[in-house]
């Protein structure tokens, strides 16, 4: 029996659950079935158009999840719609409407979306008593006490557990305090794990909620202040769809004091992440080895430290942090980023190779990261620091040419000069024999970029050794901060303005 010859009302079911993800297709078949369709399509679009990205600031009231959740209770196939999720109301606690009604005052409605969380496959297997995980939402309902988010909330979960087709997530600030080993997150941690143990499972995948999800998007500010635990977003990295992993104000130092630690839970999980961009991050060569042992199919690291409160990594080891990356990622890795924020000490050991990256092709570097001697002398800089006995000190005179450190798969390569002025020694070390370089071994190199904040005294530098000078936002009124120069950090708030768009 040919589709067409089927009952009408049978059709009509097929059309129906061929959304969202098939109407499309399955209404340019044929006239018939695309004329049979019309309604179902009018849905479609309208229902795409309005919640392909969902928030929980729609509305008057402050971190309004539960309103989504309603939304969902009234039309289950919304949550299938949701490809773009943000959690963070970015709003204060004035801008809340006070006289704003909704279905909270609405017994009936408030049963309708009681009985779909109470009903939740992820709470019956977790373990959890649906009731109590029902009071515990209503409990967490304005309980907001300052500009941002302070907890992780049962609603948010809650909410992650519907939706099989989301792809991008912006979490709230909240889940900078989301660490598997605090005890108060034992209960949420172990609904989030029934979830999230889903998502590989066969069958249905209306039926495997985050099964789709590839990007974790920032959920802190910059700044001293600003921290959140790496260990936070650990959880969601198990998902194997994930392949990229943008952070702000991420930490990974297990310092014993104002540090976070961060610990891979799983050993043997190895996930399919590709991209990983940290800004205004402070994380050590132990923190970002715990990460990166378990990525091998990592192309893309770009990173860039901040010290953070309490003097956090006030000095910072470059030279471990990159040999870590190139012990764990050195062979897949193919474009890199090492940058500096804000450092309030010294480079304990500077980079000094980064020939163990044989495929890297695009690089972007401060000259501060070369400002400390090699790991290989046995020297650090900083509080603690130490000169083997009978070595001759390190001085910047000593930084090899950047050049001999590129391999020679190398493509382009840019450099970010000190500020107000580029240090003599250390630019000048880092240029010298860069043409002998270009034309004895780097021969893809096209690109090789200097660039100087507000003003242009690095010419004479950079023409001496072949490069290109790039002044940043030279003869500006209003130049942009400094930590804006990289050409990575701009490309990564445009790139997060388009994933969350």
């Amino acid at each position: 029996m040919g589709f067409l010859s089927m009952p009408l009302e049978i059709i009509d079911i097929i059309i129906d659950l061929s959304l969202p993800s098939s109407i499309e297709g399955l209404s340019l078949v044929c006239k018939a079935i695309h004329e049979r369709a019309q309604a179902q399509i009018v849905r479609h679009n309208t229902l795409k158009q309005q919640w392909r990205r969902a928030n929980n600031y729609q509305t008057g009231r402050l971190d309004d999840t539960l309103g989504i959740l309603d939304a969902i209770a009234r039309d289950p196939l919304i949550a299938e719609y949701i490809e773009v999720l943000d959690l963070w109301d970015e709003r204060g606690l004035s801008e809340e409407d006070d006289d704003f009604l909704d279905f909270r005052g609405d017994l009936a409605a408030m049963e309708r979306v009681k009985t779909l969380i109470t009903s939740a496959t992820f709470l019956k297997e977790s373990g959890v008593d649906p009731e109590a995980w029902w009071n515990r939402m209503m409990k967490e309902e304005g309980t907001r006490i300052d500009h941002d988010n302070t907890a992780v909330s049962c609603t948010a979960i809650t909410l992650l557990g519907l939706l099989p087709n989301l792809k991008s997530i912006r979490l709230d600030p909240g889940w900078q305090h989301f660490a598997p080993d605090q005890v108060d997150d034992e209960l949420l941690l172990s609904v989030l794990q029934s979830i999230i143990s889903r998502t590989g499972q066969a069958g249905n995948s209306r039926q495997r909620p985050l099964s789709q999800l590839r990007t974790i998007l920032p959920f802190m500010h910059p700044g001293y202040e600003e921290k959140a635990s790496l260990q936070s977003v650990q959880p969601f990295l198990e998902i194997d769809a994930i392949s990229e992993l943008y952070l702000v104000s991420a930490v990974a130092v297990e310092d014993g004091y104002t540090g976070f630690p961060f610990k891979w839970r799983t050993p043997t999980l190895a996930p399919n992440l590709t991209r990983i961009e940290l800004v205004a991050s402070c994380i050590d060569a132990e923190g970002i080895s715990e990460l990166l042992c378990h990525t091998p199919n990592l192309a893309v690291f770009k990173y860039a430290h901040e010290t953070k409160w309490h003097g956090c990594e006030h000095d910072w080891n470059a030279g471990a942090f990159v040999e870590a990356i190139a012990h764990h990622c050195g062979k897949t890795i193919t474009s890199l980023a090492i940058t500096i924020d804000e450092l309030f000490g010294e480079i304990i050991n500077g980079v000094s190779s980064l020939l163990a990256f044989p495929n890297l092709e695009y690089l972007e570097v401060d000259v501060t990261v070369f400002r400390g001697p090699p790991l290989e002398s046995g020297q650090q800089k900083g509080e603690a620091s130490f000169m083997p006995e009978g070595a001759t000190p390190w001085t910047e005179t000593d930084i090899p040419c950047i050049g001999s450190m590129l391999p020679d798969s190398i493509v382009e390569a840019q450099i970010n000069t000190d500020f107000p002025d580029p240090d003599e020694a250390a630019l000048g070390g880092l240029l010298k024999n860069l043409r002998s370089q270009r034309m004895e071994r780097l021969h893809k190199l096209e690109r090789c970029i200097v660039r100087q904040y507000t003003a242009e005294s690095a010419r004479i530098y950079a023409e001496r050794a072949g490069a290109t000078l790039e002044t940043f936002d030279f003869a500006v009124e209003n130049p942009r901060a400094l930590n804006m120069m990289p050409a990575w950090k701009r490309e990564f708030d445009e790139r997060i303005s388009t994933l969350r768009s």
